[in-house]
């Protein structure tokens, strides 16, 4: 049977199912709500990421009044290729003084980003903030409490929930139509040494890949794993013609009671680039297989029969979109958004035990490491 999900705007294209009741559970899984589109935004730190976030907000109508960089031309240039009449600043106290500016997307990087975000909370605005959120837990935690205090709403944009062969899974596992998380199996090979290698600040961390990059997958395994104390173990190694400095393969295993995942990197490789999962539960299973940032299709198995999810593999377009959109909605109708400061600390425990573990050689406890150094 073939139906379709009603979920276009989020990259879900028809269902085919072996019967009704499983079509139906899965169109329902699947069901997004609207969002608000109208409500002005403004962006500070208009660098490569900027750019591909602008893209995605341009092609859905959203309302993009302002962009501020502390180099002015290049939010100019945005500017000019995005939104033409939107405001240009290169001061933040005038940026967040713009009139009727309502939700900021901070997309600088992450060693300057938490004062920056906590300005435009104490300015009385809603904020995304760019991931990997923190690089302390505590720092993270503070960012959290300071927005509810000040009566705002604090999201992280973990684009990865909503590029659709992800929030598809997500959706069906929240839906509960594969029972209780058992098990989940994420492997990614793709050249991303040579994605980064003409970008100084991402091309000299030797934490790329289990921080900057992983921490989308670690941020699914936190949403994935059951309640209760984690242990995290993780290995890192260089390869023979990776055109970066630091480790471009990675492998980390996540274990809890009645639970076990494992998520690899190969991060330099140059033929047949892939990406997959399987994520099995007490009642079915959900497998994809695509390239290393989506796929066109994602399939259920349960008791009840198969289905097939078709998806859009533009990840960029549809999860940087996404992460905005579910904030936009909180703002509209209310309610704390599915990606708030607080739902994206237990990712960071999971990335942080796995920087550690990788450092050290020994399995680390979620939670035991603080922060990115430790």
């Amino acid at each position: 049977m073939t139906g379709s999900s009603g979920g276009a705007s989020a990259g879900f294209g028809s269902i085919t199912a072996s019967n009704t009741a499983l079509l139906d559970a899965v169109r329902s899984a699947l069901t997004t709500r609207g969002a608000e589109t109208s409500i002005p935004i403004g962006l500070i730190g208009c660098g490569w990421i900027a750019g591909l976030q602008l893209d995605a907000y341009r092609r859905l109508g959203l309302n993009v009044v302002a962009l501020a960089d502390r180099h002015p031309e290049r939010a100019r240039l945005h500017a000019e290729t995005y939104y033409p009449d939107a405001a240009i600043y290169s001061d933040l106290d005038e940026f967040l003084l713009h009139p009727g500016l309502r939700v900021v997307d901070v997309a600088t990087h992450v060693d300057g980003r938490p004062g920056t975000v906590l300005a435009c909370i104490r300015a009385g605005k809603n904020v995304l903030s760019q991931k990997p959120f923190v690089e302390d837990l505590a720092a993270g935690a503070a960012l959290a409490r300071a927005a509810d205090e000040a009566g705002v709403l604090l999201a992280v944009n973990q684009n990865g929930r909503w590029a659709p062969h992800f929030a598809a899974m997500l959706a069906l596992v929240s839906a509960g139509v594969i029972g209780r998380v058992v098990s989940a199996d994420f492997q990614v090979a793709w050249p991303h040494d040579l994605v980064v290698a003409d970008k100084p600040t991402f091309a000299s961390m030797d934490d790329l890949i289990l921080f900057d990059f992983g921490a989308h997958w670690f941020d699914l395994l936190g949403r994935l794993a059951p309640p209760g104390p984690l242990e995290v173990w993780a290995v890192t190694a260089k390869r023979p013609g990776q055109a970066i400095e630091a480790p471009a393969q990675a492998n980390a295993i996540v274990t809890g009671a009645g639970f076990v995942a494992s998520v690899g990197f190969r991060a330099a490789e140059r033929f047949a680039e892939t990406g997959g999962y399987r994520v099995s539960g007490t009642l079915g299973v959900i497998t994809q297989l695509g390239a290393s940032l989506g796929g066109r299709s994602v399939t259920v198995e349960t008791g009840d029969g198969t289905a097939t999810i078709e998806t859009s593999d533009d990840w960029f377009a549809h999860g940087l979109a996404g992460a905005m959109l579910a904030l936009l909605s909180s703002v509209g109708v209310g309610g704390v958004p599915a990606h708030s400061a607080e739902s994206a600390l237990r990712g960071l425990e999971l990335c942080f035990a796995a920087l550690e573990s990788a450092r050290t050689g020994n399995a680390v406890a979620s939670g035991a490491a603080m922060g990115r150094h430790g």
